[in-house]
């Protein structure tokens, strides 16, 4: 079994991915669902199929939370920003739709989930009376330093030692490393939805950091020497991010050493940041319960999406289609062409959305071929040698997880 420890700790926040890869790169104004989410949907009925659509039912437990209940370790600490980028298919840039800031306190042996509200009041570069000024809105806005400057001003930290973004596709791949292969699409759209919550994003924004909090604690005492070690650099390779694999596995020993186990559940704890809300549901987001959570979220949200906002594996292979027809008309001779053409797509590892596994193969061998060919042509030997590297990586953990 192929270790999902390195990559459940870090990287599990992938339910924090993005609210959409189709929808257009404008900032989200107050309002527009990256709100508070102040009421509930409307009271319905039984379904034909016996589902309660007026609550949800597979939750443990509901709890208060107060900002004096947390522990205070000391010593030294490790923040790791997790960020969910919402850019649609092909694109670079996009916002910051979810926002958790992972602290590692190395002397103590305890991890702080800080959960952050898209919605969270923060300074974009909008005037006063905009509804934009919102955390969602400062990584396009105001670049990476200044969306790195912001968090740590909410979560009251002095600093963002390091950073992983990915957006929707990658998710789905880290899901898949961590367990979810079967159900990765179902799995995140449970973590996705906020429409199903009287409080919205905040109970969303609080569901990810208790995946990342259980799935942490699932998995830490499952080591699994040279398959595990793969997976990891795998999941480093899905991603945009300034972590090494030797930085990721300095912290890892580090709490081990300081005696965090698979039972340490005193030692993980998840807030939300700004702390205006305290009732939360805490969920279990086991594997076998995600289809049950799924079907029952559906029921009391799908009626409000229309399906031409609808993203479906069918028509992203279509665009990718589209995509690499464009770039081997360019590979040629307009190198240039090939990267305008699948460096979003590339960067994205958008063949992940695609269900069939032999397609989605074939086209992530296809358009990494014809990006490693693009750089070598333009003499971006570096970026050829990491593109190869991360094919020949993907390959091996998929051959190892079929083997599973």
């Amino acid at each position: 079994m192929i270790s999902r420890l390195l990559v459940g700790i870090l990287f599990c926040s992938i339910l924090v991915a993005s609210t959409s890869c189709t929808r257009k790169d404008e900032p989200v104004a107050e309002g527009s669902g990256a709100d508070t989410a102040k009421s509930a949907l409307p009271p319905g009925k039984l379904s034909s199929e016996g589902v309660d659509t007026t609550r949800m039912t597979l939750t443990d437990s509901s709890i208060v939370v107060k900002s004096d209940t947390y522990p205070k370790p000391g010593g030294r600490v490790v923040n790791v920003l997790v960020t969910g980028v919402d850019a649609r298919l092909g694109e670079r840039s996009g916002r910051a739709d979810a926002n958790h800031l992972v602290r590692f306190f190395l002397d103590s042996g305890c991890v702080e989930i800080i959960a952050i509200p898209r919605g969270t009041p923060a300074d974009a570069g909008f005037p006063d009376t905009s509804t934009f000024n919102m955390i969602a809105n400062v990584r396009t806005a105001k670049g990476q330093s200044g969306y790195f400057k912001a968090v740590a001003e909410i979560a009251g930290v002095s600093k963002v030692d390091y950073w992983v973004e990915f957006g929707f596709s990658q998710a789905l791949g880290l899901l898949e490393l961590m367990g979810y292969r079967d159900n990765a699409q179902q799995t995140l759209r449970v973590l996705r939805s906020r429409k199903a919550y009287a409080t919205g994003d905040y109970q969303r924004s609080y569901n990810q950091g208790q995946f990342i909090r259980q799935v942490m604690l699932r998995t830490f005492d499952n080591t699994d020497d040279i398959l595990g070690q793969l997976a990891m650099r795998a999941a480093l390779g899905l991603v945009e991010t300034n972590l090494t694999y030797d930085a990721t596995q300095s912290i890892l020993d580090q709490l081990r050493q300081r005696g965090f186990s698979s039972q340490s559940k005193d030692r993980v704890w998840v807030r939300v940041k700004p702390d205006d809300i305290q009732h939360f549901q805490v969920f279990d987001f086991d594997s076998s319960k995600v289809g049950e959570m799924d079907r029952q979220i559906s029921h009391r949200v799908d009626r409000t999406i229309p399906d031409s906002a609808r993203v479906t594996p069918v028509n992203v292979e279509t665009r990718l289609a589209r995509m690499v027809a464009r770039a081997v008309a360019d590979s040629a001779k307009r190198p240039v062409g090939v990267m305008q053409a699948l460096q979003g797509a590339y960067q994205q590892r958008a063949w992940m959305q695609i269900s069939n596994r032999a397609a989605r193969s074939m086209y992530r061998d296809r358009i990494c071929s014809l990006m490693i060919y693009a750089y070598r042509r333009v003499g971006r030997e570096a970026d050829a040698k990491r593109a190869e590297q991360f094919l020949e990586l993907d390959r091996s953990v998929n051959a190892g997880m079929k083997a599973d």
